[in-house]
């Protein structure tokens, strides 16, 4: 509490802009069902938390000015996004969006303010909770009530059944929730969030339970990563299961199995025959298909920046993957710059993160950078918050960051 009341006084606009940006990005999408629109709310939000951080802006620029090879990623990343806007103008907002969103978490995490570290690490947990608390609503709704404001029922769905309950809660689908409950369980885990042990044990239920409910895939990768790592002590075991357990949610994620004859050859889910093995059929999925059709359309254009409405258009689909959508912004340069400063960041410091912080933070991190194979990551503050919180731990910090 005491925290909260210092970063109030030393930094109120921050502290409510952040404030203000997650909880409408939680309930962006629900508010859009019920013809609500917060787009504004959002610009403004993300925009007076920018101009907020001018203080560690100004020190970022004496550090770039002063040691430019150090930061020699972050001005590359700058200098493609800017040019992505000269090629392509029309990815404004886009683009926009992406560099704020990046450069004020990377400004708070980058300046070590434990205080405004330790507001954002409990703004992520209480964005968890309000995500869980809309998808147990959700659930509610399918059961007992006749509207469908917080699921769906998606239909030649690959599950068991032809049908599948969507239970997005607050998000835009099961996927968008359990990615930011996935997050929130993950920080929860961190010394810095200081719950009793009590409320800590009632979140850990609630989130486990609302990312069950959520079917998402991703869930399967997050639970089985903590229980293998858990589980095995040898370090060389762990690697080896966890970079299997990595390749097949990869590979299972764009290529589908089913029985020959029971399901529909060229619709939503199943789009090209592979191959078969007697009567177990190798199909091509959603996402296996549009991330062909994507490099196609974007190796057309030399994998200079396009258009990201018409593209999307076009294809009809999202890209559904960080690099991808990188690569539509501000073509080759942005995606290497940010896949090479997100690459050397995390390598440096994963090592020390696996053996000094909670097994639910690394396999939160582990699960959230593999998912961004399949996700839009660019545009989620949430992504922002998890990955540069990584790549910014002090390895000189005393205190472990473990909670049994």
């Amino acid at each position: 509490m005491n925290n909260a009341v210092d970063i109030l006084r030393k930094k109120p606009l921050v502290a409510i802009a952040l404030s203000i940006l997650l909880l409408s990005i939680c309930s962006y999408h629900y508010l859009t069902r019920v013809d609500i629109n917060i787009k504004l709310l959002i610009v403004l939000s993300a925009l007076i938390l920018l101009i907020s951080l001018i203080n560690e802006a100004k020190f970022l620029f004496i550090g770039v000015v002063k040691e430019p090879k150090k930061y020699f990623l972050i001005i590359c990343i700058l200098v493609s996004a800017a040019g992505g806007l000269i090629i392509n103008i029309a990815n404004i907002i886009e683009t926009s969006l992406f560099l704020i969103l990046f450069f004020s978490i990377y400004l708070i995490f980058i300046n070590r303010d434990r205080d405004l570290i330790n507001l954002v690490t409990k703004l992520v947990i209480y964005s968890g909770v309000f995500m869980s608390f809309g998808v147990l609503i959700g659930l509610f709704e399918s059961m007992f009530l006749s509207s469908d404001l917080f699921y769906h029922i998606a239909e030649d769905y690959p599950s068991i059944s032809d049908q599948k309950y969507i239970y997005s809660g607050f998000g835009f689908n099961h996927n968008y929730s359990a990615h930011i409950i996935i997050i929130a369980l993950s920080f929860l885990f961190l010394s810095g969030s200081n719950f009793s042990r009590k409320v800590r044990n009632y979140l850990i239920f609630l989130f486990a339970l609302a990312l069950l409910i959520t079917g998402s895939r991703i869930v399967f990768l997050f639970f089985s990563l903590i229980a293998f790592n858990y589980f095995y002590k040898k370090r060389t075991n762990k690697y080896l299961i966890s970079a299997l357990l990595i390749t097949l949610y990869l590979l299972f994620t764009h290529i589908l199995i089913g029985l020959h004859g029971n399901y529909e050859l060229g619709s939503s889910h199943y789009r090209e025959l592979l191959f078969s093995i007697g009567n177990i059929d190798f199909i091509l999925g959603n996402y296996g298909y549009m991330k062909l059709a994507y490099f196609l359309e974007l190796k057309e254009n030399l994998f200079f920046p396009v258009n990201l409405t018409e593209i999307s258009l076009s294809l009809a689909a999202d890209p559904h993957s960080l690099i991808y959508s990188l690569i539509i912004l501000g073509g080759l340069p942005l995606a290497l710059s940010v896949v090479v400063f997100l690459a050397l960041g995390i390598f440096n410091n994963i090592s020390f993160i696996e053996q000094n912080y909670s097994k639910v933070y690394y396999c939160g991190l582990i699960s959230i950078i593999t998912e961004t194979f399949v996700w839009d990551a660019g545009n989620s503050i949430f992504f922002w918050i998890i990955i540069l919180y990584a790549m910014t731990i002090s390895k000189d910090a005393t205190k472990r960051q473990i909670i049994n």
